[in-house]
């Protein structure tokens, strides 16, 4: 963003910036936005001089060369005269004529042009004989224009010998500031804005000219239909603004007009695009202007602001044609379309040297719809920059009044020929913000004098107020940015300069931040997991519906996507044991013959929430043990189920909690609890389980259906688990571990087996044998039974159990009498 501090000047006429050029670009870079580049005028013009022509006369032989005598009213030293005072120039311009003012570079100034290439230095010289001091410049070479057709002459009252750069106001320093910077400040896309800004940081205050501070619009008003139908009020236009204009003469800009908009990287065309580009550059609004004779019912003009037509095309302003696409926002006449709302005209409705009436346009349009319209068709425009950051709809009108001003000031015979038909969605509006003064302090870190903190926020007219200890803003409608307290303390720590800011650490505690229950339950799982040598995964939390169906989830009770990214990605998981045992067969596929894998992750149901209606969370620990044929009979013992079973022993041991009382229930118990009921058509009925932490379920383990194993090309050796980390989480935090002094004593292990018949389940004879246990033994023994092994022989009705018995003692040796007494009643349950 390029601005003019010769601009800003004359915008912030009440208040005059400081002369110190140094500091302002200082402020600028601390307090506004990083400077890219810095441009001084004032050394470029320094030579130049408005001249007077006295007399021109053709030079024979030539069919366009004049030698032409001109009065600089004897300002310039060290130049040949004639005796008149007057100085001799050979031009070759076609426009050249007696009594005009024109510019002149007298010999020994370097030509503005070519200062950024390769500097051109001018001096006397013979053309065709005659002797030709400097030159009279066109606006190519002044670098205010692009015209070379002919000099630039002046038909406003200066005088001979005036200084060029005095006149357009050409001593001026051009700050380019980073775009970047200004992203959320729409406002600073103008010079208005950034005088504003300029003044505020410099605690000078600034008013914004009456024209754009009051908002008022212009009571003219002409015969002419102009009929407005905005069909994207409410999704990607919600203002816009038309008028027609009357009897224009299309030409050249005043030279002021196209100095201003040189400076800031603005390409003249024609006196009304350059009003509208002015418009532009002043107020960072975009204007846009249409000849009305190229439209279609131009006596009766309907404007449309719509989406495209299927296969509709359109050919831009910079000769490139595109097909529109669904989503853009396009203005079009009764026809067709007309220009790309907010990025760039049409080239059928082309304002040129034959335009006479025109259609003006003020609108504000949708961010981000521009943003991707704009990078669909690579097509970036000055517009572009300023619509997509967000412009205000409240200024539309306001802007189109100063506009048709400034077409009447430039075309006198000019006329408003219709209404200004405006088409606006009312929306909230800016919003009163406070912040406590107490609070502005400690985020501040010294004390703002409330009359200095009034001062400076009604410096650049943010309409602040104190009552109390509470400082109320009211933003004026180009400030869109503050929403937030946090805005208000950001704004007032920019006006006093960050710098000012005093350099002093916050005060902070040094105990380290208490981390979370849940967080250390999860890692201390994870580091006994590894232990182990199981391997973590991270799985996607979406699935997909044909693997729900496999492992018999319900897919009725699972949130669906409604942009999943790709098919298999539609379900949120009601489960995570399906999305690790959809892991398995590609892992023994990839050369692994056994391995462990464990995911600590979240799971979700659309029929559970919390308090507040929303989607409840619920942490699950899943595990899943697999080996293929040869590495199960090399390393592993018995089915798989005893290897979960150990693994999750060996994970409740490792966290704190194996002496509460782990019970194993079948799992056809789950068929009514809500959480659970899904888990039992992934498991085999026979050999699965409902974990139990006293009464409350903590899970299910097992080995798996065999419709599970089929469908996901499962190992016959292959059983996992899922349990409720919230479950166990609860028990960890609200149980401790009973502390016990080791004996100086030795313990005494002895197996038993016991046969019982087969329908006795497991978890009753553990409950039989730890009640009668507890009978039994003296209070100064310790005893516990581990389960070793069972066995069925074909065709029996009865199982075998196989049990480790630990007893000891923390005052003396026992004897084996004890030990056998103890067998001998624990046989007979």
């Amino acid at each position: 963003m390029k601005v003019s501090l010769a601009w800003m000047q004359q915008i912030a006429v009440n208040n005059r910036l400081p002369t110190d050029r140094k500091a302002i670009i200082k402020r600028i870079g601390a307090q506004l936005g990083a400077i890219e580049q810095v441009i001084d005028l004032t050394p470029i013009y320094v030579d130049v001089v408005i001249v007077k022509l006295i007399s021109v006369k053709p030079i024979e032989g030539s069919d366009h060369l004049h030698v032409c005598l001109i009065d600089d009213g004897n300002t310039v030293k060290d130049v040949e005269r004639t005796a008149d005072n007057l100085i001799q120039v050979v031009c070759g311009a076609p426009n050249v004529s007696p009594g005009k003012m024109a510019v002149w570079l007298p010999p020994g100034s370097t030509v503005p042009a070519s200062i950024d290439k390769q500097p051109f230095k001018l001096s006397a010289r013979q053309i065709m004989g005659f002797k030709s001091n400097g030159m009279l410049a066109s606006a190519r070479e002044l670098a205010i224009g692009d015209d070379h057709d002919g000099i630039v002459l002046i038909d406003d009252d200066v005088t001979a010998g005036e200084k060029f750069s005095q006149y357009l106001k050409l001593d001026d320093l051009i700050i380019d500031i980073e775009n970047k910077m200004f992203t959320h400040r729409p406002d600073l896309f103008g010079q208005l804005g950034v005088a504003r800004e300029l003044c505020g940081i410099f605690d000078l205050p600034f008013t914004s000219p009456l024209w754009y501070g009051s908002g008022s619009a212009t009571s003219r008003s002409g015969s002419d239909q102009l009929i407005i139908n905005n069909e994207l009020l409410s999704e990607g236009c919600p203002r816009y603004t038309a008028a027609i204009v009357n009897n224009l003469t299309v030409g050249p800009s005043p030279l002021w007009l196209q100095s201003f908009l040189s400076r800031t990287g603005i390409r003249q065309v024609n006196n009304i695009v350059d009003v509208t580009n002015y418009v532009m550059m002043v107020t960072g609004q975009p204007m846009h202007a249409y000849d009305r004779s190229k439209l279609t019912n131009a006596e009766r003009l309907t404007i449309s602001i719509r989406h495209p037509k299927q296969g509709e095309r359109l050919e831009l302003l910079d000769g490139s044609s595109i097909e529109l696409a669904d989503q853009d926002i396009v203005i079009a006449d009764h026809d067709q379309a007309i220009g790309l709302g907010g990025i760039m005209g049409g080239k059928a409705s082309e304002v040129d040297e034959h335009t006479t009436d025109v259609l003006l346009e003020c609108a504000s349009f949708d961010m981000y719809s521009i943003r991707r319209s704009a990078m669909r068709h690579g097509v970036f425009s000055e517009a572009v920059t300023r619509f997509s950051k967000g412009q205000s709809p409240e200024q539309c009108l306001t802007v189109m009044t100063y506009a048709l001003d400034l077409l009447n000031q430039i075309c006198p015979a000019a006329e408003l020929s219709s209404k200004i038909a405006d088409t606006f969605q009312s929306k909230p509006g800016q919003h009163q913000v406070s912040v406590d003064l107490p609070l502005l302090e400690t985020y501040l870190g010294l004390k703002v004098e409330p009359d200095e903190l009034l001062r400076r926020l009604n410096n650049v007219e943010l309409n602040a107020s104190i009552d109390g200890d509470r400082l109320n803003v009211m933003p004026p409608f180009w400030r869109t940015d503050i929403q937030s307290t946090e805005d208000i303390i950001e704004e007032v720590a920019r006006l006093i300069g960050f710098d000012n800011l005093p350099l002093a650490m916050p005060l902070r505690s040094l105990n380290p931040p208490e981390v979370p229950r849940l967080i250390e339950l999860k890692g201390n799982i994870r580091s006994l997991l590894a232990g182990t040598g199981s391997n973590e995964v991270l799985t996607y939390s979406f699935i997909d519906s044909k693997l729900m169906k496999i492992t018999g989830q319900a897919i009725d009770r699972a949130f669906k996507l409604s942009n999943a990214v790709s098919p298999e990605l539609q379900y949120y998981r009601c489960a995570l044991l399906p999305s690790l045992l959809d892991l398995v067969h590609k892992n023994h596929k990839a050369g692994y013959g056994r391995f462990s894998l464990f995911e600590n992750g979240k799971i979700h149901f659309n029929d559970f929430s919390d308090d507040d209606g929303l989607p409840l969370e619920i942490e699950a620990l899943a595990l899943v043990v697999s080996a293929d044929r040869k590495s199960a009979d090399e390393y592993y013992n018995g089915p798989a189920f005893y290897q979960a079973r150990a693994l999750l022993d060996y994970l409740l041991k490792g966290i704190g909690i194996s002496h509460l009382p782990l019970r194993i229930d079948t799992i056809d118990k789950i068929k009514d609890d809500p959480l659970w009921r899904q888990f039992k058509q992934l498991f085999d009925g026979g050999r699965s389980a409902v974990v139990k932490l006293n009464d409350d379920i903590l899970g299910v383990i097992g080995e798996f259906a065999s419709g599970v194993s089929r469908g996901l090309k499962l190992p016959e050796y292959c059983a996992g688990f899922e349990i409720n980390l919230a479950v166990l989480g609860s028990y960890v935090e609200n149980e401790q571990s009973p502390y016990q002094q080791l004996s100086r004593f030795p313990k005494v292990w002895q197996d038993l087996t016991i046969t019982k018949p087969i329908s006795l389940t497991y978890q009753s004879l553990v409950d039989k044998l730890t009640s009668r246990l507890q009978t039994i033994v003296d209070k100064d023994l310790t005893a516990k039974l581990y389960p070793i092994d069972s066995y069925q022989s074909s065709g029996s009705d009865s199982i075998n159990w196989t049990f480790r018995l630990e007893v000891g003692s923390q005052r003396r040796t026992l004897t084996d009498q004890e030990v056998t007494s103890i067998i001998e009643a624990l046989q007979q349950v």
